[in-house]
């Protein structure tokens, strides 16, 4: 693990602003493929996420199993602060992850996130776009019983 990783994993600010000012790769991932960013994301380091973005981490980053965005990751993760922070440094919020076609909204509505779903949905996240089983947010969302994220995707469509 590199010594960037474990400063993340150890949410761990102070060290990965030293790290950083060392000159440190912020987009350097370990030995299994996982990035910083990606990693702080879903970890819910607020604090390491900020700092990795203001290093010029790549928010195009992908995680080496679902080829998913650290945006990916924290919304499936539930953490709001740092989704807010990749949306603000331009992360492709309606990437869909190749496998299962899902967006960020999906994987937020998957582990009925709704913070995290708000944000996305305030955020311009493409409410139309379709998982590889043919489900948009909404579709997704009813399939999944998860009501209050209904009742936010409908409002934002205007059928509420």
């Amino acid at each position: 693990m590199t010594a960037l990783m474990k400063a993340v994993k150890a949410n761990n600010p102070a060290q990965v602003k030293q790290l950083i000012a060392q000159g440190v790769n912020v987009n350097e991932t370990d030995a299994g493929g996982d990035a910083p960013l990606v990693m702080a994301a879903y970890l819910g380091y607020t604090d390491v996420t900020r700092l990795l973005l203001e290093a010029g981490a790549d928010v195009g980053a992908l995680d080496p199993g679902m080829k998913a965005t650290a945006l990916h990751a924290a919304s499936y993760a539930g953490r709001v602060e740092p989704a807010k922070l990749l949306i603000q440094y331009g992360i492709e919020i309606d990437r869909q992850g190749p496998y299962n076609g899902y967006t960020a909204l999906h994987d937020a509505i998957w582990q009925n996130n709704v913070e995290v779903a708000r944000v996305l949905i305030d955020a311009g996240a493409n409410l139309h776009i379709k998982n590889h089983d043919g489900q948009t947010p909404l579709d997704f969302a009813k399939a999944k019983r998860h009501n209050e994220i209904v009742k936010l995707i409908e409002q934002k469509l205007g059928h509420g």
